[in-house]
């Protein structure tokens, strides 16, 4: 908005004016942090109880009202007053909305069905600003269905004196598009090949906008790329030509250093050393150390992406972790070969695990032991969530088995397997987040850690319950873990105001000492949540109790960003 840009300029120039505090009244619409931001200011979050309010100098006023009036016209309220009051070091500006703009009609002349795309329906506001963004999501609806080239027109009429909006929107899709020669410019330390086999667009492929944003997402999740470029160019009408462009991260070496707390681990403590193109081409290597209540930690690992969408690498270290009624240390490394093919990932590992039992309450549940476990790995995971800390569509599928076979390396013939699923529906303002997993361990011969059984319970599980705190218990009351499980969650995602959301949940847990868990005998829980947003996803409370013993088993649990 240019009035924006020219408040600022004025804004600039008045060094030495009075500063008072400008609070809003009236506003019932359009929130007081939406009306700062619209002035360029911005308004202390809960949190920040100690800072004020914002100020401005009383010569701008007459400037700031005028700006606050254009914005309540882009928001679908062309007539609202603004009253100003000076009150001690306050500037009070009493805003009366008055009625704002409904949409009374919708027209859409569209080869493709993108009703779902336009932001309005009939009885909203109309937002001038959600209006212009509409047309933009139109044309890249378009792109994500190979449509490089489409045609799109929209147009609003406003009649003032009833206070109605009637839109009309028309497009083509025009012909459908291919992606055509890609070029890559690559770093002095990162090959072509590396690059192109990061990148999830193909020549002679369907074109696709969102095949171009998730190249950016798998360029950027290494961090030897400090900026990637992809741009596009239409040729012949629907062949579309690429060229990714990488600058390496001049400062590869990189300390870190973090402290927090989950319900889980407890409050804990990492640190680490990291280098982000370990002898080029992005190869990364990385020494990480963490402290918790419940685990503690030292991990070497190292990953090196290879052609052909293929990766592989390694993690060795050492973990102490303790349990209700043992603890166990363990020397571990896992070697892996993966490959990415769009939102299929499989990948093959091996896993070495030496794990020492000790400080038994039961040593006939929970023996004293030292064993060595050589266990071949293969996992497969399908994801279209959007997101993942804070997803609002998408569905995933996961699996994986591991097996041994008793011999002169290993201490048990076993097999572990597990599969789950999840899926997230957008609805009106909310939305829904179903998930369920199923697990089953068999073994045959010799020995395996405690550690190995399934055990249910915490924020990942059951949040009716305490980390690892579902199933039946020795005299101790510590969980004796189970051969089998399956859990499955319900949660109804929707917002409370500005930044603030809430959850209200229903977890479900059934276990078994066969390879079948026991259905008759099931753990239900059902509670709610507050979620508040951040840049690095949602800081999520959590309060369930099991539905019925509610008073006898309950939890407290806090994580940041959504659970699937």
């Amino acid at each position: 908005m240019k009035k924006k840009f020219y408040l600022l300029l004025f804004f600039s120039t008045l060094l030495f004016g009075e500063k008072l505090q400008l609070i809003f009244s009236g506003n019932h619409h359009i929130s007081s942090s939406s009306l700062y931001e619209s002035l360029d200011l911005r308004e202390p979050s809960f949190y920040e109880f100690y800072k004020e309010k914002p100020s401005i100098d009383e010569r701008t006023l007459e400037l700031i009202i005028q700006t606050l009036k254009e914005y309540y016209k882009t928001r679908g309220f062309f007539g609202a007053e603004i009253a100003s009051k000076k009150e001690d070091s306050n500037i009070v500006l009493t805003i009366k909305e008055n009625e704002p703009v409904i949409i009374k009609h919708i027209s859409n002349h569209a080869e493709l069905d993108f009703n779902g795309v336009i932001p309005f329906k009939v009885g909203d506001f109309f937002d001038s600003n959600k209006f212009t963004q509409s047309k933009k999501e139109i044309r890249h609806f378009y792109a994500n269905n190979s449509y490089c080239n489409a045609s799109v027109d929209a147009k609003a009429w406003i009649d003032k004196e009833r206070n109605e909006a009637y839109l009309h929107y028309e497009s083509s899709k025009n012909k459908e598009c291919y992606f055509g020669d890609i070029e890559v410019v690559p770093s002095k330390n990162i090959d072509k090949e590396i690059v192109h086999s990061l990148l999830l667009i193909r020549k002679g492929e369907e074109f696709s906008s969102e095949s171009i944003t998730k190249s950016y997402e798998e360029l950027y999740a290494y961090e030897g790329v400090s900026k990637a470029i992809i741009d596009t160019e239409v040729v012949k009408e629907n062949q579309v030509n690429a060229t990714v462009s990488i600058i390496q991260n001049e400062n590869p070496l990189r300390f870190e250093f973090g402290i927090g707390a989950s319900s889980d681990e407890g409050a804990a403590a990492s640190v680490g050393l990291l280098h982000r193109n370990f002898l080029g081409n992005l190869k990364t290597l990385s020494l990480k150390g963490k402290v918790a209540q419940i685990k503690q930690n030292a991990i070497l690992a190292f990953d090196m992406p290879l052609a052909n969408h293929n990766f592989t690498g390694f993690e060795t270290g050492y973990e102490n972790e303790r349990f209700l009624g043992f603890k166990e240390y363990k020397f571990f490394s896992t070697l892996y070969l993966k490959q990415k093919r769009g939102e299929h990932v499989l990948k093959e590992s091996i896993i070495f695990d030496q794990i020492n039992t000790y400080q038994s309450d039961d040593e006939a549940l929970f023996p004293l032991n030292k064993l060595f476990i050589v266990s071949p790995k293969l996992e497969y995971a399908y994801d279209t969530r959007d997101k993942i800390l804070d997803p609002s569509s998408g569905y995933f599928i996961k699996g994986e088995i591991t097996a041994s076979q008793k011999s002169t390396i290993s201490d048990a013939t076993y097999h572990k397997f597990k599969v789950g699923g999840g899926k997230i529906y957008s609805l009106e303002g909310t939305i829904l987040a179903l998930r369920a997993e199923y697990g089953t361990l068999s073994l045959t011969d010799g020995a395996l850690p405690t550690s190995y059984r399934f055990f249910a319970g915490g924020m990942h599980s059951n949040r009716g319950y305490g980390y690892r705190e579902i199933g039946p218990t020795n005299s101790l009351g510590d969980p004796l873990g189970f051969d089998s499980i399956m859990e499955a969650t319900a949660e109804l995602r929707f917002k409370i105001y500005g930044d603030f959301g809430g959850v209200i949940f229903n977890d479900n847990s059934y276990v078994g000492e066969s390879s079948a868990p026991n259905y008759a005998n099931g753990y239900h829980s059902a509670g709610f949540g507050i979620r508040y947003k951040t840049p690095i996803g949602p800081i999520a409370v959590d309060i369930g109790c099991d539905v019925e013993d509610p008073l006898e088993h309950y939890a407290f649990h806090f994580h940041i960003g959504e659970l699937f």
